[in-house]
C-alpha cells in the first residue's frame, strides 16, 4: 500500500450493524413511495427490468473479491490488499512483498496487524447486507433462481472467511443483532453444502427457460443460470474434498453427489467462474495497482522455485521478468527483512486492469476429481486420466502451449532459490517436491503431492484457495518465513494456519469471540488449526 495509506481510514462496520441498518431502512420504504419523484423509476418499473434485485449482485461479487469501490469511504485496492494480498496471497507461496510495514512486524512475519485482519469482516458485512436485500426482494417476487445465484455468491465469500479464521458469525446475522454468535466451521460447511445442493437443483430444473435477467448485473456468468448450476456442483465438490481428512465418509458422499448431479460440473475452458469486466459495471484488477503503482506485490520465491524447476512456460503469463536479473524471473521470499529499494526490481505480477480474477476454473475441478479418484471415490474417471486432463486444461485456460513431454517428465523438480539482493542471507535450497509424470506405483502421498502441486500452479492467483489447500495437505512444499515475530505462537516450519480475530471483534462482540474460541478448540493465534486442517502428521 502507498505510504499515504497510514492516513487512510476505513469505516469499520460491524457485520450485525451493517445488516441491521438494512432492516431499519426497509421500515421507511413506504414513506418513500408516498413521496415519489414522477421523473424517477417506480418500484414496479425497477422490478420489471430486474434493477431492484440486480443492483445488489455487483455489490455481492465485489465483496467476495474487491475490484470496485463500494461507495464513499472505500478503496477497493486497499481493501483487497489488507484482506487477501497481505495474507493468503503470500501464505500460499504465490506472492511476496517489496515493502516493510511496521518495521517488518506485520502479517507476513506473523506479527499480525489486528486492524488489517478486520477487513474480511468488513467485506462480509457488505456481502450479507446486499444478500439480505436480494432475499427480501425475491421472497416478494418468488424468483427462486435469482435467490439461488445470490446464495452461491454468498457461500463463495463466506467460505473464504471461515477458511481464514475458523468459526465466524453467520446464522444470526439476518436477525440484525449487534452481537451475533459465531458458528463452528463444521456447521458452516454442512449448511453451505445443503444450500449448494438446493441451488444446483433449482438452477438446473428451471434455469433453461428463464432467460438471462441478471445479465446486466452478473460479472461472472452474465446471468446464465445453467452455468451457475455447474458452479454450484463444482463448489460443493471443493468443499467436500476439503473435508477429506476430518470427515471422510461424508466427504466421499458429498463429492460423489456433486459429480453425478445432472447439471454437471465445470469441464471446459469457457466454464470458468471469473470475475471480469462487463459493460456498465466497474472493474479493475487490484493486483495491477499493487504490483505497479504501489510497487509492492511481487512473485513469490516458491513460485520461482517450482516454475523454473519445471521449465514451465506459464511463468510468463503470471509474472514479468525482473530488472535485478534482466530477462530472468526472480521471486521474493515472504517473511524476510525487506528493504523496499532492494526488492522492488524483482519480478512484478503480469497483470492489467482488465485481467479477470478467477473464482474457479475447470482445471481445478479436474484436480479435485483426481484426488477423489485417488481416494477410491467414484469421480467418473481414474486418478491419472483426471490429473493429466487437469494439467492440459490449465495450459489451455491460459492460452499457453504445453511443452512436448511435459506430462511425461519424470526428472524435473523444483529449483534452488537464489535471492539476488546484495549480501542476502535468504537464498535457500529446494525443499524437494514431486516430479510431474504420474506413476501408478507411487504411494498415495506422493501422487497426492503431484496432484496438489499442479493444482496449486493452475489456481494462480487465487491465493485464498491455494493457502487452504496447502494447510489441508501440506503441499506443495513452500519456503518458510525467515523472520518470525509471532512470539512463538506460529511454528515457522509448520507455517501459519489461520488469521487471529480482529481487535474490533473483541471490542464490539467480545463475549461471542470468547465463545468462538471454544468452537475453535485452541488459542486465538496463527498457529491454531481450523476444523478441516486434520491431516495426520
Amino acid at each position: 500500500m502507498k505510504n499515504s495509506y497510514k492516513r487512510y481510514r476505513f469505516r469499520m462496520l460491524g457485520i450485525g450493524c451493517a445488516v441491521l441498518t438494512v432492516l431499519a431502512a426497509a421500515c421507511t420504504k413506504n414513506y418513500a413511495e408516498y413521496n415519489t419523484n414522477p421523473y424517477n423509476a417506480t418500484r414496479e418499473q425497477m422490478e420489471a427490468d430486474g434493477y431492484l434485485t440486480g443492483r445488489n449482485f455487483p455489490i455481492m461479487i465485489n465483496a467476495v473479491v474487491p475490484a470496485a469501490d463500494a461507495g464513499a469511504g472505500t478503496n477497493f485496492v486497499n481493501s483487497y490488499q489488507i484482506a487477501f494480498n497481505l495474507a493468503a496471497d503470500c501464505y500460499s507461496g504465490y506472492m511476496a512483498q517489496a515493502n516493510n510495514w511496521n518495521g517488518n512486524t506485520n502479517n507476513l512475519t506473523y506479527g499480525f496487524n489486528l486492524t488489517w485482519v478486520n477487513e474480511q469482516f468488513n467485506l462480509t458485512g457488505r456481502l450479507l447486507n446486499a444478500w439480505k436485500q436480494v432475499q427480501e426482494a425475491t421472497t416478494l417476487s418468488g424468483d427462486s433462481l435469482q435467490f439461488s445465484v445470490a446464495q452461491l455468491i454468498k457461500i463463495t465469500g463466506m467460505v473464504r472467511m471461515t477458511d481464514s479464521y475458523g468459526p465466524v458469525p453467520y446464522s444470526q446475522i439476518p436477525t440484525g443483532t449487534f452481537t451475533p454468535a459465531y458458528d463452528s466451521q463444521e456447521s458452516l460447511y454442512r449448511t453451505f453444502i445443503g444450500e449448494l445442493g438446493r441451488a444446483a437443483n433449482l438452477l438446473h430444473q428451471r434455469g433453461a427457460a428463464a432467460g438471462t435477467p441478471l445479465a446486466p448485473y452478473d460479472q461472472i456468468y452474465a446471468g446464465n443460470y445453467l452455468q451457475w448450476a455447474k458452479y454450484a456442483n463444482s463448489l460443493k465438490l471443493r468443499l467436500a474434498i476439503r473435508m477429506a481428512y476430518v470427515d471422510p465418509a461424508n466427504a466421499k458422499r458429498f463429492a460423489e453427489e456433486a459429480v453425478s448431479h445432472p447439471a454437471g460440473l465445470l469441464t471446459a475452458v469457457g466454464d470458468a467462474a471469473i470475475q471480469k469486466p462487463a459493460a456498465g459495471l466497474n472493474f479493475k484488477n487490484p493486483l495491477r495497482t499493487l504490483t505497479q503503482d504501489y510497487n509492492e506485490a511481487r512473485m513469490g520465491a516458491s513460485m520461482d522455485s517450482y516454475l523454473r524447476g519445471y521449465g514451465d512456460p506459464r511463468i510468463g503469463v503470471f509474472f514479468a521478468t525482473s530488472t535485478v536479473r534482466p530477462n530472468e524471473y526472480v521471486g521474493v521470499r515472504t517473511g524476510i527483512n525487506v528493504v523496499p529499494a532492494v526488492y522492488q526490481p524483482f519480478s512484478q505480477l503480469n497483470v492489467t486492469n482488465d485481467t479477470g480474477l478467477p473464482w474457479m476454473r475447470a482445471s481445478e475441478v479436474y484436480f479435485l476429481r483426481a484426488e477423489g479418484a485417488l481416494r477410491g471415490w467414484n469421480m467418473g474417471g481414474n486418478a491419472q486420466s483426471l490429473y493429466e486432463t487437469a494439467v492440459q486444461l490449465s495450459f489451455a485456460e491460459l492460452g499457453v502451449a504445453m511443452p512436448t513431454g511435459y506430462l511425461s517428465n519424470a526428472t524435473a523438480r523444483p529449483a534452488n532459490y537464489t535471492d539476488y539482493a546484495p549480501g542476502s542471507a535468504y537464498s535457500t535450497a529446494s525443499l524437494g517436491g514431486s516430479t510431474i509424470r504420474w506413476n501408478e506405483a507411487d504411494n498415495f502421498n506422493t501422487n497426492l503431492e503431484r496432484i496438489i502441486t499442479q493444482k496449486w500452479i493452475a489456481m494462480y492467483p487465487n491465493g485464498q484457495e491455494a493457502w487452504a489447500e496447502f494447510r489441508r495437505t501440506d503441499f506443495p512444499r513452500l519456503f518458510p518465513i525467515a523472520l518470525n515475530r509471532s512470539g512463538g505462537t506460529v511454528n515457522s516450519t509448520v507455517q501459519v494456519r489461520r488469521l487471529p480475530y480482529p481487535l474490533q471483534q473483541y471490542q464490539e462482540n467480545g463475549a461471542q469471540v470468547a465463545r468462538a474460541l471454544t468452537l475453535l478448540g485452541g488459542p486465538d493465534n496463527g498457529g491454531t488449526r481450523v476444523w478441516w486442517d486434520a491431516k495426520p502428521r
